[in-house]
């Protein structure tokens, strides 16, 4: 397992979506807390409203009394944490926290590689394909109940609608994620996000 050490105090690093996170015990470890998990435990619940659902969560882990679930904090949360610490240390572990988190975000920005021309390429055709199901998907919702949707299904079979209908949500959600996912490695990120939420006042034009 990766770790930190600050000071003289190891701590345990927990990656979670690529970022790192550390216990609370490890954490009022490292601010000096003689009882250290309680410690921080409880200078959390009494600022929770601080902090974010990216900057801290519960996790199941192993420890000396078995699997329990565990408070862990992004370097972000623990910082927070450390600003309403009053131990000697909490100044110097501030900063420290804060140079250990630019580190990572320097390296996780070069981790990401920009797409190439093709990826580019297929990744607007992915967001024009979203916005034509998109239209197709609430068309359906709009016809289904109306005499329009009973006629379709009268002489077409249902099949077609309810094809538009959930299917189609299902696998229009799949590409937003896809989309969203990649995104941010393009230099269009404003302009494709802005087409996923399409106008649909507007009539589909095919070129």
């Amino acid at each position: 397992m990766t770790t930190l050490t600050f000071q003289n105090t190891t701590l345990s690093v927990i990656n979670q979506n690529n970022q790192t996170f550390l216990t609370a015990s490890d954490l009022g470890k490292a601010l000096d807390y003689s009882d250290a998990d309680r410690s921080v435990r409880r200078l959390y619940t009494a600022n929770a409203d601080e902090f974010t659902a990216e900057m801290t969560a519960l996790i199941e882990m192993p420890t000396a009394g078995g699997i329990q679930k565990v408070r862990i904090f992004s370097l972000r949360g623990a910082h927070l944490i450390a600003m309403f610490a009053r131990t000697k240390v909490a100044k110097d572990f501030r900063k420290w926290v804060l140079d250990i988190l630019d580190r990572e975000v320097l390296q996780n920005a070069n981790q990401i590689q920009p797409l190439g021309e093709e990826q580019q390429e297929l990744l607007s055709l992915l967001v024009r394909s979203y916005q034509f199901l998109f239209v197709a998907h609430d068309l359906r919702e709009k016809v289904n109940p109306t005499v329009i949707g009973i006629d379709i299904e009268k002489h077409f079979s249902g099949y077609h609608l309810y094809n538009l209908g959930h299917p189609l949500r299902q696998h229009l959600d799949k590409i937003r994620n896809y989309i969203q996912g990649n995104a941010e490695r393009v230099m269009i990120v404003e302009s494709m996000q802005s087409l996923l939420t399409p106008t649909i006042t507007h009539k589909v034009v095919f070129k």
